[in-house]
């Protein structure tokens, strides 16, 4: 299995150790018109974003809208989640159109990974593998260690928080490589979390909002102006239980 699809960062050497105790991973998704939802599971690929609402009901197949967004725009669909099949260490989550017929081998699915998982102390993040939708397969960035994975419409962005170093790293929507930064500070506030990062003179802020009000930015600001913000369109945030 392919793995680690930051891997130009990973010289950064902090993947650090795991928490004894585990950790607790939550996943967003910024729908539209319809705002900011928890996701079943999300994908950071080169070309796109995608992700799936997280299903509200019971029962192996359930409800969803399969969200994806290419080129600044978002395409938001009816479909259906679920049932899931374990393969070889893997989990395949069956992608059904709205009203379609669910059972046998599926055309579409969510491919995570039942070993590298939120459920295992070992792993910070659970791994999403991949997409397969009728746009095709869309492989999926993943840092294991992460505490929080997100993504704009023109940056995938990973923010590693071990021992109290907070440590950024961007990289730029067409593959090329973004900024890498050290010595951040994050402060936690009833409204969401805050990451601040300093170098040559700018001010890097990343925004999380809080359970009850999720969504987020990323800025750039110097000099006490801001010179760019880009709206979170998906993130993952996992904190130690």
């Amino acid at each position: 299995m392919k793995r680690a699809f930051f891997t130009p960062w990973m010289g950064l050497a902090l993947l650090g150790a795991a928490s004894a105790a585990g950790y607790q991973e939550s996943s967003y998704a910024n729908t539209g018109q319809g705002g900011w939802k928890p996701v079943a599971a999300w994908c950071d690929a080169s070309a796109r974003v995608l992700a799936v609402t997280a299903p509200s009901g019971q029962g192996p197949v359930q409800p969803t809208t399969l969200l994806q967004w290419t080129v600044g725009n978002l395409s938001a669909q009816a479909w259906q989640y679920g049932p899931g099949e374990g393969a070889a260490g893997s989990i395949y989550t069956a992608l059904t159109p709205a009203g379609g017929k669910v059972g046998g081998s599926p055309n579409f699915y969510v491919h995570t990974s039942n070993v590298e998982n939120v459920t295992d102390p070992a792993y910070r993040l659970t791994h999403v593998v991949e997409f397969k939708v009728p746009a095709g397969t869309f492989r999926c960035r993943y840092v294991p260690q992460a505490a929080v994975l997100a993504a704009t419409a023109k940056h995938s962005v990973v923010v590693w928080e071990q021992g109290g170093k907070v440590t950024y790293a961007s990289r730029n929507r067409d593959g090329t490589a973004g900024v890498q930064l050290t010595g951040g500070i994050h402060t936690r506030g009833a409204g969401g979390d805050g990451y601040r990062w300093q170098k040559g003179g700018y001010t890097y802020t990343l925004r999380l909002g809080g359970e009850a009000t999720p969504g987020g930015s990323l800025s750039v600001s110097r000099g006490g102006r801001t010179l760019s913000t880009e709206a979170l369109l998906a993130y993952s945030v996992s904190v130690p239980k």
